[in-house]
């Protein structure tokens, strides 16, 4: 016991959830104070009152308008100033800059990989339009030209990537939401120092916030001491940060543009199963040989521009091998920058064009109205529609939200299911046998709405059989949930998942 406070005192988490809950507590004494000693109270209830009308104009989801307009409803006073310094969700004006910058430089006909082919609507008619969506929103096409390989099991997904790096001769591009040192990140970095020796330019992201407990602070300096260059994605600071909730929780590992992974996997022992925390950690991750990886090099240049700076030559990164085709591959990405959440509608596309059935993975189940009512009309219509989720979950207040959401949704036919042997943490939509998305976008409203995700949708694609066997094994080692085990009795217990459940849009 003794160990494990000091364990908890030596975190950068603990003292910083301990900062924040100081700071907010100050400052609802500040406010307080001014009101009713200064008389101020008119002025901050005004604030609120223009906050609040802020809220209801912007082009938000409806979910994430209403808890704040909540908030600040029931908290006249103190709910402006909350709105101002938490629910800002958008990049820095800095990084917004650089971002905008890098966009601007890039040639009006950008060098798409040689002797690849883009996919024509004529080519999976019946899908064209969920592509074309993607495309028309994020300027990302789908390849063919791409080969294709799924990873059940994270071993053999570290192996490989570890194989891939030694083969590398011009590039490695790495952003991860967790890096966590151990056996498995230990291996990895072995490998790119030796790479940085050769002349091999090795980039890194990482998120700071989700790397909090897995690495040391500034372990960024360490690694540019190793001759990476290497950047934390929006600093934990023990200041007040209205940004705090906004995140890069991609997953890319682009080896010379040729190859790359992605999939709910960090690169952290947790991961593969050498650091039980929650039983066995289910997950997956994908590999891409060939054209399709040219988006992924973007969107990390992108991302770099951003975080960064500079301007990159993007003739430099193109692919340079040719691929066989797989089907047609087309990565993509999603994020804070505007009010569209792309990711979401193809989800919803997927499950409104499903005849047959739609399998679902996620260690989180969050959805708004818009996703909670397509899931439940497809289920009405007669569609299987299934949810896998772990039985043993990482987070208990955000399993108690999942939870209330089973229960709307089993009335409507879904299936809900628990992964019994303990977490399962990937992130996988099947449809009909013709579409798969494999990425790393949670059903919540932080992925949604808050962070920079990645996913990859397969039409037509070995990696959409993958996807279909790996329900079936994770089917045979779950079990169906009942509305019976997922209510709660008690009024205490009720009144706590009402409350989670009334705030979890907002954070």
């Amino acid at each position: 016991m003794l160990r494990k406070l000091l364990n908890l005192f030596t975190k950068r988490l603990f003292w910083f959830a301990i900062s924040m809950v100081m700071q907010i507590g100050l400052l609802l004494y500040i406010v307080l104070w001014a009101s009713y000693e200064k008389g101020l109270y008119i002025a901050f209830t005004a604030l609120s009152m223009i906050m609040l009308l802020l809220v209801f104009t912007r082009s938000e989801k409806p979910a994430y308008k209403m808890v704040w307009m909540f908030l600040i409803g029931i908290l006249p006073i103190f709910g402006g100033v909350l709105y101002l310094l938490m629910a800002n969700k958008k990049l820095g004006y800095f990084s917004r800059r650089k971002m905008n910058r890098f966009l601007r430089s890039l040639p009006e006909k950008r060098d798409f990989p040689a002797n690849a082919s883009l996919m024509q609507p004529g080519d999976v008619p019946e899908y064209s339009h969920i592509s074309g969506y993607i495309r028309n929103m994020t300027g990302l096409p789908a390849w063919g030209s791409t080969e294709c390989a799924y990873f059940y099991y994270s071993e053999e997904f570290f192996l490989d990537v570890i194989s891939e790096i030694r083969k590398s001769e011009r590039f490695i591009f790495i952003e991860y939401f967790i890096i966590g040192e151990g056996r498995w990140w230990s291996r990895i970095l072995d490998e790119l120092e030796a790479k940085v020796k050769q002349g091999v330019d090795v980039r890194l992201i990482y998120d700071d916030m989700g790397s909090i407990n897995s690495i040391p602070n500034r372990y960024d300096r360490k690694l540019r001491e190793k001759g990476i260059k290497a950047v934390a994605f929006n600093r934990v600071k023990l200041h007040m940060n209205p940004r705090l909730n906004f995140r890069d929780h991609r997953k890319i590992f682009d080896i010379d543009g040729n190859v790359c992974y992605t999939g709910g996997l960090n690169l952290a022992d947790e991961y593969a199963n050498d650091d039980i925390r929650f039983g066995y950690w289910k997950d997956n991750a994908v590999k891409m040989r060939g054209a399709a990886v040219w988006n992924f090099t973007f969107l990390f240049l992108e991302m770099w521009a951003g975080v960064w700076g500079g301007e990159d030559d993007l003739s430099s990164y193109v692919p340079t091998i040719a691929a066989s085709a797989d089907g047609f591959v087309q990565p993509f990405g999603d994020g804070p920058m505007d009010d569209d959440c792309i990711t979401e509608d193809v989800y919803v596309q997927m499950i409104a064009n499903a005849k047959r059935y739609v399998w679902i993975t996620t260690p989180y189940l969050v959805p708004d109205d818009q996703m909670m009512g397509a899931l439940r009309i497809a289920a009405a219509s007669g569609v299987d529609v299934r949810i896998i989720l772990p039985h043993t979950p990482d987070k208990n207040t955000v399993y108690q939200v999942s939870l209330s959401n089973c229960i709307p949704l089993m009335r409507s036919g879904v299936k809900i299911y628990e992964y019994m042997p303990g977490f399962i943490h990937s992130k996988t939509f099947i449809a009909d046998d013709d579409l798969a998305i494999v990425g790393t976008t949670n059903i919540d409203y932080r992925s949604f709405y808050l962070h920079f995700e990645l996913s990859v949708l397969f039409m037509r694609s070995s990696v959409v059989e993958a996807v279909k066997d790996d329900f079936i094994r994770t089917f045979e080692l779950s079990e169906a949930m009942t509305v019976e085990k997922a209510s709660v009795h008690g009024p205490l217990k009720r009144f706590f998942r009402f409350f989670l459940r009334l705030f979890s849009p907002a954070f």
